[in-house]
């Protein structure tokens, strides 16, 4: 029997949570692994390769995912006209990076950039031969699928790096877990939907996707390069150990918020969409969408600022100390970056995307604004810079796109500010619980167990209604 669509989109969250969410988790476990048999210099040559990859990687894809989704009539044309064009691109990008390592080398001083890089950007090639069998599943609603190869590339791969690790091949054991990460995945695409090219090009077909998917290549293409440029300005104006510091406190910032972030903003879209035109019925429902993320984001974001130095110093140990001021700053603007990117669920369901391009463009020109201003003064200075403009750009961005549905700045504050105060309460005196307790990890346990009782706790005597809510968008009921 065929699957409602309720159905559909009930299983699409739950995959899409087990991919995003198992792949954190087993990242989370390399790193802790990986941390004890690597440097921070070694982290540190990868993490500003990063920015080469990803840029490839949006340059050969260029938006035609999103373009053969939300295409209604797609046909066998389509996907072999866009396959034909990533794989050719990423040819040609491959042999220009190929031939631009050595200046990448000699940009940083650091010789062996040169054969590195030249190895780490196959990854970009293996991503394109996967791209359109990745569509395929998407179209069809196929998470489990997409899941499975998804964890499956990143534990095989993850576990390949732990043996390289283990025998000494030290930073190439990063590179190796990357390439093998991307061949597998695109090798698992193609063995489970067994999509194969059949017919020829059609230039005329890429032509009338790139209208709709250029749009999204120049706004994903700014919004990476300014994601990695910071691991990039850290390598070369301070250290490799810096970059490589840095790149740790990012992936422990990030491993809780893309979870979340990818998970609700999945659910929200089509639960703002129910409410068509009603714009007060979507603002109402927002609002307590808002509150939910909030009710999650925020004690997550002040239990790692209070045991920032427990958790460093259990997963990554001691050579990587640095991380844990950094991470403290960094978590201040992560708290909010899921409740940024609700904005496009939102934009989205009222037919204004380009409303959301103005947004994430002016939080780019800012980030390059405070870069500039703050690289002259230090790595910590640099990530302060960072995290201050993830919150000032939430605020501009829920100020323009709150207008659409007459959601107030106080409004919005109203609606967070008490999961940042109760969350305050509940974490922040626990801090002293490391004059008590020596262990770190018996520290972490205990301020998390503990903290969160009490933030629950505090929540239910003060009435909120936000578990009722979050129970409801889970099961897809509908906000009223």
């Amino acid at each position: 029997m065929a699957k409602t669509l309720k159905e559909q989109t009930v299983s699409a969250l739950f995959w899409n949570f087990m991919d995003k969410g198992g792949q954190q988790i087993f990242q989370f476990v390399f790193i802790f692994i990986l941390a004890r048999l690597l440097s921070p210099d070694e982290f540190g040559l990868i993490a500003v390769l990063t920015i080469f990859v990803t840029v490839a990687n949006l340059l050969q894809e260029s938006g035609f995912s999103s373009a053969l989704i939300r295409k209604s009539d797609v046909d066998e044309t389509d996907y072999a006209s866009i396959f034909y064009f990533n794989v050719s691109i990423s040819i040609v990008i491959y042999i220009l990076f190929f031939l631009f390592a050595p200046v990448i080398a000699n940009f940083y001083n650091r010789p062996e950039l040169q054969n590195l890089s030249r190895f780490l950007f196959l990854a970009f090639f293996f991503n394109a031969l996967g791209v359109v069998q990745n569509v395929h599943l998407v179209r069809e609603m196929n998470f489990r699928v997409n899941t499975q190869v998804s964890l499956i590339s990143v534990v095989v791969s993850g576990i390949i790096a732990i043996g390289m690790a283990y025998k000494g091949y030290g930073v190439w054991s990063l590179a190796v877990q990357q390439v093998v990460q991307a061949f597998l995945r695109s090798l698992l695409l193609w063995l489970f939907v067994r999509w194969y090219p059949k017919v020829s090009f059609s230039f005329e077909r890429i032509r009338s996707m790139f209208s709709y998917s250029g749009k999204l290549l120049l706004n994903s293409l700014f919004n990476q390069i300014i994601a990695n440029i910071y691991a990039l300005v850290i390598g070369k104006r301070f250290s490799f150990s810096d970059a490589g510091l840095y790149s740790q406190a990012r992936k422990l910032n990030e491993i809780p918020q893309s979870v979340i972030a990818s998970t609700l903003q999945g659910v929200a879209f089509p639960l703002l969409n129910n409410f068509g035109d009603d714009l007060k019925r979507k603002k109402r429902a927002f609002r307590k969408i808002v509150r939910i993320v909030s009710f999650i984001c925020f004690p997550i974001a002040i239990l790692t600022i209070v045991a920032a130095e427990p958790i460093v110093l259990v997963v990554l140990q001691e050579k990587f100390r640095g991380v844990i001021p950094l991470l403290r700053i960094l978590v201040i603007g992560g708290s909010v970056v899921p409740l940024f990117y609700l904005l496009s669920s939102l934009l989205q369901s009222l037919g204004k995307s380009g409303l959301l391009l103005t947004i994430e463009f002016i939080r780019n020109v800012l980030s390059i604004l405070i870069i500039l201003i703050t690289i002259n003064y230090g790595v910590n200075a640099v990530v302060m810079g960072a995290s201050f403009t993830l919150v000032v750009s939430f605020f501009i961005g829920y100020y323009i796109a709150g207008k659409t549905i007459d959601y107030k700045i106080v409004e919005v504050f109203r609606d967070i500010y008490p999961y940042v105060l109760i969350a305050m309460i509940s974490y922040l005196p626990l801090y002293f619980l490391s004059f008590l307790i020596n262990s770190m990890l018996l520290l972490v346990i205990f301020q998390a167990l503990i903290g969160t009782v009490i933030y629950l706790a505090l929540l239910k005597v003060l009435g909120s209604k936000v578990m009722d809510d979050f129970i409801r968008i889970v099961r897809r009921k509908p906000l009223s």
